[in-house]
């Protein structure tokens, strides 16, 4: 699972190197100083997050009810905390609050979801009374405050700043399957449905408005309306589509009716705090307008066509470019990503795009020529019309350096070190986000600079020396990504990426393109850098563990925070696996911390790679088969056992546990849960066409491995090698037909797969990795044509083959990433023969390595977004060290693959079926 960016930036602001828990940050003292003036010693207070929660001695505690909330910005926080205080004190009433104004100022950010901004303290009257009584009281006291508009709320009578929902008091938590905790509360009739925060109010049908009446419905049409329905700015702008949303406002598709023009109208609330000095969107707004219009004359930059404010929100109106962002473009067109590595497509290519980036450049240099620094330049602001024109549109960062302003704000790998430690950046950095670009443009990796700068130049050689990319192409991304070069001549430039030989480049298909089988003394160095990387990961994994933390026990993605820290995915016992299968020795502290936490119902969910399955997976392993064996029984009867019917989080990987307990331990009592499973996926599976599918809980069918039907299909094959039912084979077959009928072609003649089933829409993105795509496909497919020798499924392996014979992809991941790819190809190898799915192989851990990062504590691989340093098996260390220690293992008709299969189940060829 991918979690949406404002998620990921939320983890990344509380530690330079890992994914850290905001929970961990000390608090400031001034929101603290006022509280404890107000309130009385023997009032409880204790801290969740950043929240401080103070309860009254024998305060009576609501389940759920009309909740309070008081808005404010990191400037006003403290005072009003210090006015609200005496009300909250005197009422008697429990409440929360941010735990100081640098928690506000994160809580207001453009970034922060947005059902969940705005919100300062929190108020839990214990019955209506009181809850207008306080509301009142609370009104009356900050009269004269103003703050962000609560999107989930309404505000009370007469303020600004109080506002009010209904929800839970208490925290009751459902699991999910894959271990995010959902708030719930309690309906009259005694069951529990979600606490649902949206960026609308909304209210559960039992709940009657304390302010229901006329007057209320009145305000509520004023509240938060920006008068789309009735259009903009008199109604000279009419809405006519949402293009996307954050905390700071709408972006919306529109119509100019005096010109009759397409617009597009982006809109700024008051109250967002944008950026490290926590600007208001809406002054910022006007100042990316005043900047914009004097850019208007240079062409490069987006037209502004007015400017205005409706309600309590401000808008800009500009031009509608029509085209792809940069970024989309070039992955879109890169001869790299869609493995046409003719001459004639990479100067195609390169060309093109050096145009582009000669466009680039001039944006860059007319804004130093008027002295503004555009200070965040990305491939994702820039605009491509159809006729390869740019236009920048997106100028919230820029600034004049004579006068200042703009939010402070960089894109990762696109912006200096000296211009994040300064808050602002320079010119020099303006062309160091030019480098960032066009490294994107050559591979997108760029991201990587915010773990080590040297990883993207790396990976630059590696892929220079692949595609045979002019030197002078390579020298110029260098220079240009080198935040201490002097700063480049405007005309000087110009000249070297018009002088590019990027027309006569090539002759011939670069290296890249040509298969090639292992060399012996190629593969024995790259044998021993890949032994001195598993050493040095599994230093990194003993030096970083740490044994006194409760919600951690290795730096991890994000997602141990969310869901548990035990997970095979996320947790400790994907980096134990790890270890273990790699052949290192698990530290018996390391497995004592991970014995330590619970692994009932309410701890963990079924499943293999976020629940219990995985857990006594692992312990079996290990050899601890008695604690794997009650880790495993006591999963019976999980209520979230049949939520989901995939290998990542539902039945199906639950299942495969079940068979490798049974295989291990020789308990039948695991062999018949696995047949009760497979009678499940039967009478769940939905029939088309001689395919059979599972439909999630989502709204959409997902294909692939991790959670459609060729994971499920995966568990079905090895159930059948298990228990020789023809019918259970049969069904796992169809599931498999299933995702190979997504299969959609690119226009270069690669067969992808999306990550849903389409709906009638054509799928925009397609999937090549373990978890979504071909990879994962290609790992289920492989073994039913080992089984069944059917010659039908051989031609479809070789259909699928080529797009993961891939040496270059975004992240090193195994899950959504180039080991997880790596990691398919020796599958085939083993499954095949074929000594060019080796050299595939070995040119894809090539590439891996090349995002190895030494630190003071060993080797480490960036993680999710390549942000941050992580251990875990889904995206960081632990995955990459399964596929690198395959290497010196793997041979034709060997099964080496660490990661969660039952090819020891599996029948010789052909006698399967």
């Amino acid at each position: 699972m991918q979690l949406p960016w404002e998620n990921v930036l939320s983890y990344m602001n509380h530690d330079p190197r890992w994914f850290e828990d905001f929970g961990r940050r000390a608090p400031g003292s001034e929101h603290l100083s006022v509280y404890w003036a107000a309130v009385p010693g023997d009032w409880r207070t204790w801290r969740r997050g950043y929240w401080l929660i103070a309860e009254p001695p024998a305060a009576p505690v609501t389940g759920e009810g009309w909740k309070l909330h008081v808005s404010a910005t990191s400037r006003t926080s403290t005072e009003t905390l210090r006015r609200a205080l005496p009300v909250l004190r005197d009422a008697g009433v429990r409440f929360k609050f941010l735990m100081d104004p640098l928690a506000v100022r994160e809580a207001n950010g453009k970034s922060f979801p947005r059902a969940s901004s705005g919100k300062f303290i929190t108020v839990y009257p214990a019955d209506d009374s009181q809850f207008l009584a306080v509301a009142a009281e609370l009104t009356e006291a900050l009269r004269d405050f103003d703050g962000p508009y609560v999107l989930s709320d309404r505000r009370c009578p007469g303020s600004k700043v109080v506002s009010y929902r209904y929800g839970g008091f208490v925290s009751r938590f459902a699991l999910g399957p894959l271990g995010l905790r959902n708030l719930m509360m309690q309906a009259p009739d005694g069951s529990l449905v979600p606490d649902v925060r949206t960026p609308f109010w909304t209210a559960p049908s039992w709940a009657r408005d304390p302010y229901a009446g006329p007057e209320q419905a009145a305000r509520t049409a004023a509240d938060g309306s920006s008068g789309g329905g009735r259009g903009l700015l008199n109604g000279r702008f009419r809405v006519e589509s949402a293009l996307a949303f954050s905390n700071r406002g709408g972006i919306y598709r529109g119509v100019d009716t005096e010109t009759g023009a397409d617009v597009v109208l982006r809109e700024a609330r008051p109250g967002v705090e944008v950026g490290p000095e926590g600007i208001d969107a809406v002054e910022l707004l006007r100042h990316e307008h005043e900047l914009l219009t004097e850019l208007a004359g240079t062409g490069l930059f987006v037209r502004p066509v007015a400017f205005f404010e409706q309600w309590e929100h401000a808008f800009i109106a500009e031009e509608h470019v029509e085209g792809d962002h940069l970024g989309h473009l070039s992955v879109a067109h890169n001869p790299l990503y869609g493995l046409d590595l003719t001459p004639a497509a990479l100067t195609d290519y390169y060309d093109r795009f050096r145009l582009l980036w000669l466009q680039v450049a001039d944006a860059i240099a007319a804004c130093h020529e008027r002295g503004i620094v555009l200070g965040d330049l990305s491939p994702t602001n820039i605009m491509v019309t159809a006729d390869d024109r740019i236009r920048v549109i997106d100028l919230e960062s820029a600034f004049h350096e004579d006068r200042g302003g703009g939010a402070g704000l960089g894109t990762p790998g696109t912006v200096t070190r000296r211009a994040v430690a300064a808050g602002r950046g320079d010119r020099r950095s303006d062309y160091y986000a030019l480098g960032g670009i066009m490294l994107c443009c050559v591979l997108t990796c760029q991201q990587n600079d915010l773990v080590d700068h040297a990883v993207p130049l790396r990976l630059l050689d590696a892929v220079a020396a692949d595609l045979a990319l002019p030197a002078e192409l390579v020298a110029l991304v260098k220079d240009l990504y080198d935040e201490d070069a002097p700063l480049p001549d405007p005309a000087a430039l110009r000249r070297r990426l018009t002088d590019l030989p990027l027309t006569t480049a090539w002759h011939r298909p670069p290296p890249l393109a040509h298969r090639v089988t292992p060399d012996e003394e190629n593969s024995a160095d790259l044998h021993r850098r890949i032994a001195a990387t598993l050493d040095g990961v599994t230093e990194y994994l003993h030096r970083t563990a740490d044994p006194h933390r409760e919600d951690r026990l290795f730096p991890a993605d994000m997602l141990v925070f969310e869901t548990n820290p035990l997970s095979v995915a996320h947790g400790a016992y994907g980096c134990l696996h790890a270890l273990h299968a790699t052949g290192r020795e698990v530290p018996d502290t390391f497995l004592a911390w991970a014995l330590r936490r619970p692994t009932g119902h309410t701890a963990l969910p079924p499943g293999l790679y976020y629940g219990s399955a995985g857990v006594a997976w692992v312990l079996s392993a290990l050899g601890h088969r008695e604690t794997a064996a009650r880790v495993l029984h006591d999963a019976a009867g999980h209520p979230l056992m049949y939520a989901e019917p995939g290998v990542l989080t539902g039945a199906a990987g639950h299942g495969m546990a079940c068979l490798r307990l049974w295989r291990d331990t020789g308990d039948a009592g695991f062999l018949d849960r696995a047949r009760e499973i497979g009678a499940h996926l039967a009478r769940t599976a939905r029939h088309d066409n001689g395919r059979a599918h599972w439909p999630g809980s989502g709204r959409h069918v997902p294909v692939g491995y991790g959670e459609g039907a060729s994971g499920v299909a995966m568990f079905l094959l090895a159930l059948h090698a298990a228990t020789g039912d023809p019918a259970v084979l049969e069904l796992g077959r169809a599931g498999l037909e299933f995702d190979l009928a997504c299969g959609i072609y690119s226009p270069t003649g690669l067969l992808s797969f999306p990550a849903v089933a389409a709906d009638g829409e054509p799928a925009t993105v397609l999937r090549h990795y373990w978890d979504e795509g071909t990879a994962g496909i290609l790992t289920a497919l492989l073994r039913y044509h080992h089984v069944t020798g059917d010659e039908a499924l051989g031609k479809r392996v070789a259909e699928l083959l080529p797009d993961v014979r891939r040496t270059y992809t975004t992240f090193p991941q195994l899950f959504h990433g180039l080991s997880g790819l790596g990691n398919v190809l020796l599958d085939a190898y083993e499954f095949l023969g074929d000594p060019e799915l080796l050299g595939d192989a070995e040119r894809a851990a090539e590439a891996v390595l090349c995002s190895a990062v030494r630190r003071p504590e060993g080797v480490v691989f960036p993680g999710e977004q390549t942000v941050r340093e992580s251990c875990d098996l889904a995206t960081g260390s632990a995955g990459v060290a399964l596929f690198l220690d395959r290497l010196h293992r793997a041979g034709p008709g060997a099964r080496t693959n660490t990661n969660f299969l039952l090819d020891d189940l599996l029948p010789a060829p052909g006698t399967g079926a």
